[in-house]
């Protein structure tokens, strides 16, 4: 059985305490159109609690906003510095809390595996990931920061992945 999917939305989100970097893409048919892309800031002297809170109000906001069909967020590669990986996880934990509330299928890619699907390799620089996104998606610009321009390739990722992922389903 083919279930491929003409039109669907995702939400990108490259998860950080500090920044988190969004990117809402939609997919129909061959069209790849960038609907909104940013980052959500934190007061870096709020308690922790607080900053998580600000990111689950501004990512429902976003819920709330945009017919999301799914979420695709940095899945947690190995870090040689610890409190990274906590921070990261602590603000992945948020993301994967408000998807679920809003009912939303999460999907999890490295970085490796959104600039090897993006770019072509998955070494590829800030810089490449920037300049290969505003080709794909005919921007004046590149698009910045890079929280942001990362949401984006984990957004296009997804869509890039997901028809086969059907497939292996259906296999």
């Amino acid at each position: 059985m083919d279930r491929k999917i003409d039109k669907f939305t995702v939400l990108g989100v490259d998860p950080g305490v500090a920044t988190t970097g969004f990117a809402i893409v939609e997919k129909e048919k061959d069209q790849i159109n960038l609907i909104k892309y940013g980052v959500i800031k934190t007061n870096k002297n709020a308690e922790l609690g607080e900053r998580l809170g600000v990111l689950y109000k501004n990512l429902s906001e976003i819920f709330s906003n945009y017919n999301i069909d799914f979420v695709a967020v940095e899945k947690i590669f190995f870090n040689t510095n610890l409190k990274t990986v906590v921070s990261v996880s602590e603000a992945r934990g948020v993301v994967l809390l408000s998807s679920f509330i809003h009912n939303k299928k999460v999907f999890e890619y490295t970085p490796l595996e959104a600039k090897k699907t993006v770019v072509g390799f998955g070494r590829a620089s800030k810089s490449e990931i920037q300049d290969t996104l505003k080709a794909i998606l005919n921007l004046n610009e590149p698009p910045k920061p890079d929280d942001a321009a990362d949401a984006i390739a984990l957004a296009l990722c997804h869509i890039y992945s997901y028809n086969f992922y059907l497939k292996a389903q259906d296999d």
